[in-house]
């Protein structure tokens, strides 16, 4: 009870400077009968303010380098290119939309089938060189081989959905690192 009101209060506190509202928070809180004091809290009015929901949205930074396209396919054995069985691929191009030059990124990659169902959900790091204002397709890609003697894994799941284009991969950067050394974050 101690930690909801002191996180009511600090919450309070921090976007709401109304006098009232601390008032009638002090009162709830002098309340020594416990049923009287829940009560008392229920029954204060709350308003956001719009400080408060610009705050909020403030604290989530809208990515700058963003996937525009995440070509997917199959790609069937080729020895002399070293694919030694069947395939599904799936290659990003990312564009960054900041002043400076991209040279990693850290993102997730979700792949869902037709039934909209999470295939692949996976976070990695890419290292990409993407000059500001550019889009560049990546030279690294993802892949996930068939291994004929283990079914169901995530080979025999896209397969079809890939086969047929129904399949559809996104990729959400969730950190850049630049040229210059600097990094940010994307949460």
């Amino acid at each position: 009870m101690r930690a909801y009101l002191l996180c009511v209060m600090v919450m309070l506190s921090a976007h709401v400077a109304n006098a009232d509202l601390r008032a009638d928070l002090l009162s709830c809180k002098a309340e020594i009968d416990p049923l009287r004091r829940l009560t008392c809290f229920d029954t204060i009015k709350v308003e956001a303010s719009s400080d408060a929901e610009a705050q909020a949205a403030a604290t989530w930074t809208k990515p700058e380098i963003v996937l525009t396209k995440a070509n997917l396919r199959l790609r069937g054995k080729d020895f002399q290119k070293h694919v030694f069985n069947d395939r599904v691929e799936v290659v990003p191009t990312f564009q960054n939309g900041t002043k400076k030059t991209v040279v990693a990124i850290e993102h997730t990659l979700v792949i869902t089938n037709a039934f909209g169902d999470k295939v692949i959900n996976s976070s990695s790091q890419l290292d990409i060189k993407i000059p500001p204002g550019s889009t560049v397709e990546s030279e690294s890609f993802y892949y996930w081989d068939n291994n004929p003697f283990i079914p169901n894994e995530p080979y025999d799941r896209l397969n079809g959905a890939v086969g047929t284009g129904v399949a559809k991969a996104e990729m959400v950067v969730s950190k850049a690192v630049f040229s210059d050394g600097t990094s940010e974050s994307y949460k």
